[in-house]
């Protein structure tokens, strides 16, 4: 290393008898103290990324071609939640997370440089040690919010990385199931050396988050003078004897407003809450009482070694518990898990291994927002004045809404939800050495989910009760059986030529099977079986199977380390697809030059340690097309009752031209390096989806609707970049830095029909991104009457109070203009401290909940907001946007913008502080490391002034918000010791 007379290396001695050389801009490394020692530093700047994982082999970063970003283990293990692919969120640019729900286990939805389908699967492909591994949500009622992810069957602490690949180059080599991009996970292997154990236990808790004061309820006086205010204003419009609300009864009951009085009036519509209320004081906060302090607690160990030979086996194995309690009451999730890698190279000519990881897990869940069953849902519903239980001790009923009391329904004879995930994943392999540079993989494949789940309808709630409790039971097996068999040839000459060619074959099969029961009427309420109710209810099978057979072919070439060329071709074949086109190609080329290895920039090399620049293009397909596995097919179905004999019927219309979607995939790129300091990555890139497949409308009289069609296309362009600087590094000292931003332009570019697909909130419309919102803009509130007005024309400033007469318009999107994060790591000899924060700027969010939450009229006996309470009108001359309150509303609860507000935020995403103990103490004991820390994530999010809900990241991918589940906040404490 040549060094100038500026520059100095700086070594110590420890107390292990070992050599410790650090260098600034270069990673420390520790050596063996001897007579004559050799060191050769490594640019700080190449950390776990100087190599890429492509599920199919490993590639050096310097040789790679495409747009892939790698997040570590340590950025992995060091979150709270179970499904550790949530650890994405905010690290890697072009990937946009959405996690609409905090249920422990919960999916979450993520786009890859855009949503690049309208109708077929738009989520990423995941590989696991270079199989593919079944990552779709499962639940029977999942259309109901009750679903759960299996990746959270994985344990955080197993993985070495993650990796994501985006760009065509990345890829294409997977074909037709690689439009969404690529995520490849890489477990943990074993090591030479001794046996190393590591322990690792975390304990914390996990509360609500901190929301705005504008989205917190009313207590019981302030929603009492909102009633009487409403009721007060109704009286002045009608007079007495008038329609208040849904009730017209006033006047033949004898009971005039004069007689009775505001609070006799919602005494008598309430039917008595307010005087019992009164008199027992009842102020109950019903969002309180559904919701808990959760217990969260995890504990596991690994073990990992080998021998130190070249032919000895090497391996790891790990057992983890977790166990989390969510924030609304009964719902939690419960996991083991257990992983065993092995790899041996007996000799020169062969080595093989294994990867087995198998889990349990079981989730208690429930219903998502909108539905009655949901606690959040039913604690916004509810009035203050209400009590949980009565005055006698037992279960209140008489609620709002009647019938229906969310602690009840989560008690112990109460709803049940339960899904039991068993996962079992075996893979070995085989690889022949025929030399040096050529070598055979075979790796195979078992990856078995079975997915039991009971749920139950009890006596605790109307529509249960009716029925004297309904039970059901479902069950789901997904098999899925691969192969994958490459030959590999790597060379090099001259020290300046380089080459890696792979060809391969690979087949896949999926077999899918579930079986449906239910039955009601139980003779009690606390034994639950399905098999112990009286009345069979319904009973269906469903079997599915898919398989895929696959030929691929990739090459990379690289000359003095300045140029690179590479390309791959794959052909695939999917049971999916009529005859006509079973089989389709997908291709990609791809280049790099390192300008900064030429001997013109030799001058620069004092501070420009790299400068890079790369493109690519390519396809990828998408294989998941329309509702179906057999999209393509002319189905009949059975099970059909014709005057009690059995038939079948006409399901669906077949279409043997039926073909993938295909994304075409452009991405150019920059790669610096600064000072052996500064890393900067930026990307441009532009993907364009054809053949999109549409649900084509036929003739009715055809006995059917429709059938499926590829005839739409998409477009998404976006820009990426990232910034990593190393601020300080001394002995001492170390001040990491790190900044990601991206945007992504979606827009449709064809449609089936030339018409619109149009909601009351949003449309799909060619020139305008997915989820587009469009609806009647909203234009606040006459200052003098307090009554709702909108803008009459599709443009202009011109109002009306009718409704009905307003135009919609087009008002932005839940896309965000740009969105990132910022992270920080701060090591003080050995205290260490991380920081991330996520933003995001320029996207919509339409809280569909408002419409309840803050209604003006109508069901007033309901909850309000604190924004209506501080925010409505009450006098002439008052400039709001929330109008007169009334019990007898119009439309200003219908969709419109008053309800669509800004989704900008900026959250403290988690804040880890962690201590290592030094090596001075720990060689007195047998502990080989220790380190003790604290994470919180989750702490504050500060988001838009006119933003109402829990969390706005805690949105769906369309930007709706519900009574989402909101995402806690947690506070971990663990330590991690070695011996």
């Amino acid at each position: 290393m040549y060094l100038s007379n500026v520059q100095r290396i700086t070594a110590f001695f420890s107390s292990a008898g070992t050599l410790v050389i650090s260098f600034i801009g270069m990673q420390s490394q520790e050596v063996k103290i001897k007579p004559i020692v050799k060191v050769v530093l490594k640019s700080d700047a190449e950390v776990l990324d100087e190599v890429v994982v492509t599920g199919y082999g490993v590639t050096r970063k310097a040789a790679f071609t495409g747009a892939a970003t790698v997040v570590g283990t340590d950025k992995i293990s060091s979150k709270n939640d179970a499904n550790p692919i949530k650890a994405l969120e905010g690290t890697v640019p072009g990937l946009q997370m959405n996690i609409g729900s905090g249920q422990p286990g919960a999916p979450a939805t993520i786009f890859v440089r855009g949503r690049n389908s309208l109708n077929s699967g738009t989520q990423p492909l995941y590989v696991v040690d270079g199989v593919q591994y079944f990552a779709d949500a499962v639940g029977v009622r999942s259309d109901e919010g009750q679903e759960i992810s299996p990746l959270a069957s994985l344990n955080a602490n197993d993985i070495e990385s993650i990796t994501v690949l985006k760009d065509a180059t990345a890829t294409s080599i997977y074909g037709a199931r690689a439009a969404n991009g690529v995520i490849v996970i890489t477990t943990k292997k074993g090591k030479s050396g001794k046996p190393q154990v590591n322990f690792t236990a975390k304990v914390g808790f996990e509360t609500m988050p901190s929301f705005p004061d504008s989205y917190k309820r009313t207590n019981a006086a302030q929603h009492m003078e909102l009633a009487t205010e409403a009721i007060l204003n109704a009286y002045n419009d009608y007079g007495v004897g008038s329609t208040f609300g849904y009730y017209n009864e006033s006047e033949q009951l004898g009971l005039t407003y004069d007689q009775a009085g505001a609070e006799g009036f919602y005494d008598w519509f309430t039917g008595g809450w307010y005087s019992n209320a009164k008199k027992n004081g009842y102020d109950v906060n019903w969002l309180d009482e559904v919701t808990r302090t959760g217990l969260v607690q995890e504990y596991g160990f690994d073990i990992s070694g080998g021998g130190n030979s070249e032919t000895a086996a090497k391996y790891y194995l790990s057992m983890n518990y977790m166990n989390e309690e969510g924030i609304v009451i009964g719902k939690d999730l419960s996991r083991y898990s257990f992983r065993f890698n092995m790899d041996q190279a007996p000799s020169k000519w062969v080595k093989y291994g294994v990867n087995t990881s198998l889990s349990y897990t079981e989730t208690n869940m429930g219903a998502g927002g909108g539905y009655f069953s949901d606690p959040i849902t039913m604690s916004y519903m509810m009035n203050p004045m209400t009590p949980v239980k009565d005055e006698h001790g037992e279960w209140n009923w008489d609620t709002s809404y009647a019938g229906y009391n969310p602690v009840a329904q989560r008690s112990e004879n109460g709803d049940k939800s339960t899904a039991k995930q068993y996962r079992a994943l075996l893979s070995p392999y085989v690889q022949l050495n025929f030399s040096k540079k050529l070598f055979w993989l075979t790796r195979a494949s078992i990856d078995l989910l079975l997915v039991d789940e009971f749920g139950y309808w009890s006596f605790m709630q109307p529509q249960g009760k009716d029925m004297r409790g309904m039970g059901e039971d479902n069950y789901t097996t997904n098999l899925q059986l691969s192969i994958t068999n490459t030959l590999n040839y790597i060379d090099t000459w001259n020290d300046k030529h380089n080459v890696n060619f792979l060809i391969g074959q690979e087949g896949q099969r999926t077999h899918n099977k579930s079986a449906y029961l239910a039955s009601s009427n139980y003779p009690v309420d606390y034994m639950p079986e399905v098999g112990n109710a009286a009345v069979p209810g319904s009973a269906a099978t469903y079997q599915y199977e898919l398989v895929l057979a696959s030929f691929f072919a990739n090459a990379q070439y690289d000359y003095d380390n300045k140029y690179y060329l590479s390309g791959s071709l794959r052909y695939d074949g999917s049971s999916r697809f009529g005859s006509n086109n079973r089989w389709a190609p997908f291709w990609s080329v791809g280049a790099k030059y390192r300008i900064s290895s030429e001997k013109f920039m030799e001058g620069t090399h004092s501070w420009l340690n790299n400068l890079t620049i790369r493109t690519s293009y390519g396809t990828s397909g998408n294989q998941e097309v329309g509702d179906s596995w057999y999209a393509s097919r002319n189905l009949f179905g059975f099970g059909y009752n014709y005057n009690n004999l059995p038939g079948s019927a006409h399901d669906q219309f077949g279409n043997p031209d039926l073909k993938w979607e295909q994304t075409n995939k452009f991405n150019i790129g920059l790669d610096i390096t600064l000072f052996n300091r500064i890393n900067i990555e930026l990307d441009y890139y532009n993907h364009r989806t054809k053949d999109m497949v549409f649900a084509v409308p036929v003739s009715m009289t055809t006995g059917l609707a429709s059938y499926y069609r590829n005839i739409g296309e998409l477009s998404n362009k976006g820009f990426e970049a990232s910034l990593g600087a190393q601020i300080i590094k001394t002995k001492d000292w170390e001040w990491n830095v790190n900044l990601t931003g991206s945007f992504n332009k979606n827009k449709v570019e064809k449609l089936s029909t030339d018409a619109p697909i149009e909601g009351s909130i949003q449309t799909t419309q060619v020139g305008y991104p997915i989820y587009q919102f469009k609806m009647k803009e909203y234009a606040g509130v006459d200052p003098e009457t307090g009554e709702a007005m909108w803008y009459l024309n599709e443009e202009g400033d011109e109002t009306t109070k009718n409704y009905n007469q307003a135009a919609k318009r087009y008002l932005g999107s839940p896309n965000p203009d740009l969105a990132g994060s910022i992270g920080t790591t701060l090591k003080w000899k050995d205290l260490d401290l991380s920081v991330q924060m996520n933003y995001s700027l320029g996207g919509k969010i339409y809280g569909d909940n408002l419409r309840y939450d803050e209604q003006i009229g109508s069901a007033f006996y309901e909850n309000y907001n604190m924004y209506v309470y501080e925010n409505r009108w009450r006098k002439p001359g008052d400039i709001t946007d929330v109008p007169r309150l009334t019990t007898d509303g119009g439309y200003e609860n219908s969709a419109s913008s008053r309800f669509l507000m800004d989704g900008d935020y900026l959250k403290i995403r988690s804040i880890t502080l962690g201590y290592t103990l030094p090596q001075s103490i720990l060689n007195k004991t047998f502990i080989r490391s220790c380190r003790v820390f604290m994470n919180a994530e989750n702490l504050y999010t500060f988001c838009a002034k006119n933003y109402r809900g829990f969390d706005p990241t805690g949105i769906g991918a369309n930007g709706v918000q519900w009574w989402n589940y909101p995402l806690p906040r947690s506070v971990m404490f663990g330590v991690t010791l070695g011996f």
